[in-house]
């Protein structure tokens, strides 16, 4: 995949851009702009590079879709017909889990302060629960039954750092999620000894958008040694072990993360080694990746308004969106590749390319989403596509300068459908109240 464009990318003879067989022009005039577009082929794709080759290397697996990354109903409903789960982690994307095809069995709950409310509506529907701190334990305790008692993991600290960005890092000693290790055993004794708890493994998470594999190797055989000192200690057998997620993909020509197949296939040697090592039994291997299932899936679509030389060395294109519909260049600094729609014909460049700065129209001087992309004569009302925006874009957005948020279409073999209808004016003011009095 060059440079995280959808598998199903193409120009026409004329260099008019296609997605998943269609226009993108069309899918503009149909939906709107900006919009939101989805490969369904590149999601299909994605969920067998880490289906087909855990099937052969660990077959006793189960991917769980980190739902933070994107998550609608229709998504979901995709995904569930690929033998995918999901994990979530608030109550309003667990509502959102249960209203699509995904089986309460088939989600577990994360999150490091959940509410009485959303822990209720985990028990209630049976789902696992990631079990973070001593307080939530109290708290399921107390609201699960004897009769059904609540399905847990225990989520764990690691130790261990991986190189991404500060904010995305969740592994080391002092992150916000998890038990320190210290606490491990005390805690999954408790949980094992409940009646009211069914304790079911261990989990871990070290970070996101990871090119090396080797801390992932590291939280192999820390977990395989956690594995043996419950053993040891308590005659626990682990039956779920849930290494997380975090495989990072190709935002620009910088990016050079390892093919899924390859990290899966690394990973699961990794694993039957080090639990034949101890003499282990091999317990059901949970994964948990978002982006690498979405994000390269996901094209942006934005139209171009109006285009300001401010001095010798920068100009400006703004398009008619930003920082609300993808706050990850303010938040991350993150980079993404950009062309418009309209490319060259035959392959053949023009000698007209200059370097712009792409600004989005939001009343903030940080709202831009790129600097020195380069552009062939860009004119207004010319479509820019921005690639790689399937993960964390659509589920971060806001309604900043009460924009509304975009609409996401799903593309495959020249059909498309909604799956997320853009937001109108009168949605924005849906749940605003008039002063009764003054």
């Amino acid at each position: 995949m060059q440079s995280g464009r959808p598998i199903s990318f193409s120009r026409g003879d004329n260099g008019d851009a296609y997605i998943g067989g269609c226009l993108v022009n069309d899918l503009v005039k149909d939906y709107g702009s900006p919009l939101y577009i989805l490969d369904q082929q590149t999601i299909i794709d994605n969920c067998r590079s880490y289906t087909v080759s855990l099937s052969q290397y660990y077959p006793h697996f189960r991917v769980m879709y980190a739902g933070k990354a994107n998550l609608t109903m229709g998504l979901l409903d995709l995904l569930a017909s690929e033998g995918i789960g999901v994990d979530v982690s608030s109550g309003g994307e667990l509502y959102t889990a249960l209203q699509s095809n995904m089986k309460s069995e088939d989600i577990i709950f994360h999150g490091n302060n959940k509410s009485i409310e959303e822990l209720q509506l985990a028990i209630d529907h049976q789902v696992t629960i990631m079990l973070d701190n001593d307080q939530e334990l109290d708290h399921i305790m107390q609201y699960s039954s004897k009769t059904q008692p609540t399905k847990v993991m225990v989520r764990l600290k690691p130790g261990i750092e991986a190189n991404t960005h500060d904010y995305i890092k969740t592994g080391h000693s002092e992150s916000k999620f998890g038990f320190n290790l210290s606490d491990m055993v005390s805690v999954v004794k408790t949980c094992h000894e409940s009646d009211r708890i069914q304790f079911l493994g261990i989990h871990a998470h070290i970070g996101s958008q990871l090119f090396d594999p080797a801390p992932y190797m590291a939280l192999v055989d820390c977990m395989v040694g956690h594995l043996v000192t419950l053993k040891q200690e308590l005659g626990i057998d682990v039956h779920q072990l849930n290494l997380g997620g975090g495989v990072g993909i190709k935002y620009t020509e910088a990016d050079h993360p390892l093919p899924i197949s390859d990290f899966m296939t690394t990973l699961s040697q990794r694993l039957v080694q080090r639990l034949d090592e101890k003499g282990l039994s091999h317990p059901l291997l949970m994964l948990e990746p978002g982006r690498s299932i979405v994000g390269n899936a996901g094209v942006t679509v934005y139209t171009i308004g109006a285009i300001k030389s401010v001095s010798k060395e920068k100009t400006y294109v703004f398009v008619d969106g930003g920082m609300a519909d993808n706050p990850r260049p303010l938040i991350y600094h993150s980079e993404h590749l950009f062309e418009l729609v309209r490319g060259p014909v035959n392959g053949d460049h023009s000698d007209n390319g200059q370097f712009y700065a792409i600004a989005g129209k939001f009343c903030e001087s940080g709202d831009v989403l790129a600097q020195n992309v380069l552009l062939d004569s860009p004119e207004s009302g010319d479509l820019l596509m921005v690639y790689g925006t399937g993960a964390y874009n659509y589920s971060m957005a806001s309604n900043y300068n009460r924009a509304r948020r975009l609409a996401m279409i799903l593309v495959n073999q020249g059909q498309s459908q909604i799956l997320v209808q853009r937001e109108s004016f009168e949605d924005l003011v849906r749940l605003d109240r008039r002063l009764e009095r003054l």
